[in-house]
C-alpha cells in the first residue's frame, strides 16, 4: 500500500501542469450551497492579510499543480479574510484563534476537519485526503441497495458516493448495467461515465466511443476532467504491476478523450513516469525529449521536466545538462522570482555556474535598462558567485 501511495503522489506531481487551487468567488454561504449540491466538502482558508504563514501558503502551496489537481477535483475551495464582512460572519459559526486556520466542512455545515497553522504541500494533501475519506456517504445508499432498490437515481448516487471516497464500485456498476435496467440512453451514458473510474476497463471504452454525446450531456471540461482521473488511475495500476503495454494503450485512449495535443502530452508524461520507475533511462530520456519538443512554448511543462530530472537523476551528466537547458527555457518563458531561484539552483547542480552568471547578468542589464527592481537577480548572482570553483 505504501508503494501505491508513493506512485500516486509522484503521478499527481508529475502529470499536473496546472496552476493550483481555483477558489470560489462567492460568499461562504453560497460556497456551502454549492458543496451540498455537488456532494463535496468545502475547503476554507481562513486567513488575515497581515499573516506571514498565510501569504507563504498562498504563494508556495496553493499554487502547486499537485495541490490544485486534488483540491479542484474534490472540494469547493474558498478563501476568507477573517477581518472582512464575510469572514467575520463565518467566524461567528466557526471560531478562529490563529492564522491560517484551514477548515473542511460538509454541505450541511458539519465541520469534518480543522487544521491550525501553515502547511507544506505533502502535509496539506495528507489532511485533504483524510478529510475527503471522512465524507463517506455511501452507507446511506448501501442500505437501500442491499434491500433491493435498483432505481436509477439511487444507483447513480451510490456509485458517486463510492467513487468520492475511492471505494470499489466497478462490480456494482457492471452488475447494474448487465441487468439491462429500463433507463434512457442518455441515463445509461451518464451512469457509465461515472462508473468508468479506470481507463483500463470496458466501461471506459464506452466513454471513449461516445465522446461527442457525453460532451453534449456534461460539457467538454467535465468530460475531460473525469477522463483524466480514469487515465491517471490506469497509469497507477500499470506502474504498480509494471505493465508497459498498459501505458501505451492508456496513452492512445488519452489522445481520443483529451484531444491530440493534451492527450499526447499526457501520454509522454505517463511514459516518463513509467520508464523512470523501471529505470529504463533510454526510454525515459526519449519520452522527456519528445515532451519538451511538443511543449516547447509551455513553461510549466518544460519546468516539470527539468525538476523531474533534478529530483531523480542528479548523477547523470547528460540528463543534468538537459535539465539546465530546460530550466533556462522555462525561465525565459515565465521569468518569475521562483523561476529565477530554480534557474540558479539547477545551474549549480549541473556545474554550470558560469553559464548561470552569464544568463543572470544579461537579465540584470535588461532590468536596469527598464528601471526594474534588480534585488532578486542580485541575490542569485551573489549566490552563484559563492558557488564558483
Amino acid at each position: 500500500m505504501k508503494h501505491v501511495i508513493i506512485i500516486i503522489s509522484l503521478l499527481i506531481s508529475s502529470l499536473g501542469f496546472g496552476q493550483g487551487i481555483e477558489f470560489f468567488q462567492g460568499t461562504w454561504k453560497e460556497g456551502m450551497a454549492k458543496a451540498k449540491a455537488e456532494g463535496k466538502l468545502i475547503f476554507v482558508d481562513a486567513y488575515a492579510e497581515w499573516c506571514g504563514p498565510c501569504k507563504s501558503m498562498a504563494k508556495n502551496v496553493f499554487t502547486k499543480a499537485e495541490v490544485g489537481e486534488y483540491f479542484n477535483t474534490n472540494f469547493i475551495n474558498l478563501k476568507l479574510d477573517m477581518e472582512k464582512a464575510d469572514g467575520v460572519s463565518f467566524g461567528h459559526e466557526y471560531p478562529v484563534k490563529a492564522y491560517p486556520t484551514l477548515f473542511f466542512i460538509d454541505g450541511n455545515g458539519k465541520e469534518i476537519k480543522k487544521v491550525v497553522g501553515g502547511q507544506q504541500v505533502q502535509s496539506l494533501l495528507a489532511v485533504a485526503t483524510e478529510s475527503n475519506k471522512k465524507n463517506d456517504k455511501s452507507g446511506q445508499f448501501e442500505e437501500k441497495y442491499k434491500a433491493g432498490d435498483r432505481s436509477y437515481d439511487l444507483m447513480l448516487d451510490y456509485i458517486k458516493a463510492l467513487n468520492a471516497v475511492e471505494k470499489p464500485s466497478l462490480k456494482i456498476s457492471n452488475d447494474y448495467l448487465n441487468s439491462n435496467p429500463i433507463i434512457t440512453e442518455d441515463q445509461k451514458l451518464a451512469f457509465t461515465m461515472e462508473a468508468a473510474v479506470d481507463a483500463d476497463s470496458k466501461l471506459f471504452d464506452v466513454v471513449v466511443s461516445n465522446k461527442e454525446k457525453l460532451v453534449t450531456l456534461m460539457t467538454q471540461k467535465i468530460y475531460e476532467d473525469k477522463c483524466r482521473k480514469s487515465l491517471d488511475k490506469a497509469l497507477v495500476k500499470a506502474m504498480e504491476f509494471e505493465v508497459e503495454e498498459m501505458v501505451f494503450k492508456t496513452a492512445v485512449k488519452a489522445e481520443k478523450t483529451l484531444g491530440k495535443d493534451a492527450g499526447e502530452k499526457w501520454g509522454l508524461k505517463a511514459k516518463m513516469d513509467f520508464f523512470r520507475q523501471m529505470k529504463n533511462l533510454p526510454k525515459y530520456s526519449e519520452a522527456y525529449k519528445s515532451l519538451a519538443k511538443i511543449g516547447k512554448s509551455d513553461a510549466a511543462i518544460i519546468r516539470s521536466i527539468a525538476i523531474d530530472i533534478m529530483k531523480n537523476f542528479k548523477t547523470n551528466k547528460s540528463m543534468i545538462a538537459d535539465a539546465a537547458d530546460y530550466i533556462q527555457i522555462a525561465y525565459e518563458l515565465n521569468p518569475t522570482v521562483d523561476a529565477l531561484t530554480e534557474l540558479a539552483n539547477v545551474m549549480v547542480s549541473a556545474n554550470q555556474v558560469k553559464r548561470g552568471l552569464e544568463i543572470l547578468n544579461k537579465e540584470k542589464e535588461k532590468a536596469e535598462g527598464e528601471k526594474k527592481d534588480i534585488s532578486a537577480i542580485m541575490n542569485m548572482i551573489d549566490y552563484l558567485n559563492s558557488k564558483k570553483a
